[in-house]
């Protein structure tokens, strides 16, 4: 069954074009990567991307490329730029209580991408360069992400008597409440789950005041009547395939539980505790937390035997075999590590999390050689992030190869925000390359490109 949708329009098309709504959206991206070091965990965020474009190729916008990335904050909040970046906090998944509900936040993010109604939300502002437009944005997202790193931004475009309004429309709202429970629907997630997540949320809020209402409450309001239409919606639908919540989003809770705790004995406790209480539930998740704190912690030889007993219940989980990696590399055993990540690229050619653990491994005892191919195959399926470009350089530096190591040092830069940075790694590849003229060219027209981004940056600012 479909949902009837609202009549908008799309005004916003005469505001900005798709490539400078792109911009945009990398304009705040590089911004934010500059105050906040994102979650770099190649599971944590391997599963949040299958977790998206699960949901995206289900959306009204299929063939529409998005970004998703983890910020390392534990208050309740996910939201998204123009361009489809479309940031989650740590805090979001580990409120969740099933995957259906994470599921219900990121499709009604999704939608609010496919509809640009950040861009409606600015429409008022029309007559203003695309420039100032992206910082207006910019600024209001870097205030939902980071409020501090916002409200300078913010005061910055507001001296311009330039008035901003990041908060959604009511109309805006009900349109992405519509389409994301149709996305979800059409991925087979539980449509309930999106009313059941507002309610607690709205629950959870009454207990806050003033400034520490979460964010989400604040940039989504969330009424009795939305929730009441959310439930009226889940009622009328049912999912075109039902798909049980995948056993990797309680493993990357608990991950992400670990990675976010300020007190990691506490932690084990509360597992311990946990693991103590009679329960027909699977607890394969608490199980995999609990080895994670241990390992944390430095009980390595406990942390071996929680994972070891996983395997022995389920081997083809690769998450345990990653963490029994980590294990090994802890415990100074790197090439039992390596024999581990070897067995299963043939069972998981080409995972990402597995690929980059591998190289990382391989890196560090020396097998820069060895390594290359494998993130170069990353490059070849579509992958690309700060992180590959990095262990590029580190590669390419171990090898002697200084010109491809700069010009990938270079691109590890330019996907981080740091543009300046980034130049100045070309120039110095362009520097090694001299004699080479085909390298040299390659390199002199990626300088210009990045020039052409810091313009566009100062201009912004």
């Amino acid at each position: 069954m479909d949902i009837a949708l609202p009549e908008m329009g799309d005004s916003a098309g005469a505001l900005v074009s798709p490539l400078e709504e792109y911009q945009v959206g990398q304009s705040f991206y590089w911004s934010l990567q500059q105050s906040v070091t994102l979650v770099d965990d190649p599971e944590v965020n391997s599963y949040i991307n299958s977790l998206g474009y699960r949901l995206v190729t289900n959306s009204d916008d299929p063939t529409r490329s998005f970004t998703f990335f983890v910020v390392p904050d534990t208050s309740v909040n996910a939201f998204a730029a123009p361009g489809g970046f479309i940031g989650i906090n740590t805090g979001l998944m580990l409120t969740s209580e099933s995957e259906s509900e994470l599921a219900s936040v990121l499709a009604h993010e999704i939608a609010h991408v496919t509809q640009r109604h950040i861009l409606r939300s600015f429409e008022r502002s029309k007559r203003m360069s695309v420039p100032m437009t992206a910082a207006m944005i910019a600024a209001a997202l870097l205030g939902v992400a980071d409020p501090s790193a916002g409200s300078a931004a913010i005061m910055a475009v507001q001296a311009g008597n330039v008035q901003m309004q990041l908060d959604y429309s009511r109309a805006h709202e009900s349109e992405a409440d519509n389409l994301g429970m149709q996305t979800l629907v059409n991925a087979g997630f539980d449509p309930n789950a999106m009313p059941r997540f507002f309610e607690r949320l709205q629950i959870a809020g009454r207990f806050y005041g003033g400034s520490q209402i979460p964010e989400f409450l604040r940039t989504h309001p969330i009424t009795g009547s939305r929730i009441a239409d959310a439930r009226g919606r889940a009622a009328n639908l049912e999912p075109q395939r039902q798909v049980r919540d995948t056993k990797k989003f309680y493993l990357m809770r608990e991950k992400l539980r670990v990675m976010s705790t300020k007190n990691m004995r506490e932690l084990i406790k509360t597992y311990e505790d946990t693991l103590k209480e009679a329960s027909s539930e699977d607890q394969s998740a608490t199980h995999y937390g609990y080895a994670l704190a241990l390992l944390k912690n430095s009980n390595y030889t406990q942390a071996r035997d929680e994972i070891n007993t996983l395997i022995d219940s389920d081997d083809n989980q690769l998450s345990y075999h990653l963490a029994l990696a980590d294990i090994e590399i802890a415990l100074g055993r790197i090439d039992a590590a390596l024999a581990i990540y070897e067995d299963f690229q043939r069972i998981y050619p080409d995972d990402w999390a597995l690929s980059i653990k591998q190289v990382q491994a391989l890196l560090r005892s020396n097998q820069a050689r060895q390594a290359i191919p494998i993130l170069q195959r990353q490059l070849d399926v579509g992958e690309s992030s700060a992180v590959l470009y990095r262990l590029l350089a580190q590669a390419y530096g171990d090898l002697g190869q200084k010109s491809k190591s700069h010009v990938w040092l270079a691109e590890h830069y330019h996907s981080s925000g740091q543009l300046m940075q980034a130049a100045d790694q070309l120039r110095i590849a362009a520097d090694y390359a001299r004699g080479d003229e085909f390298e040299l060219a390659k390199i002199s027209s990626r300088l210009r490109q990045v020039e052409t981004d810091i313009a566009m940056m100062e201009e912004v600012r």
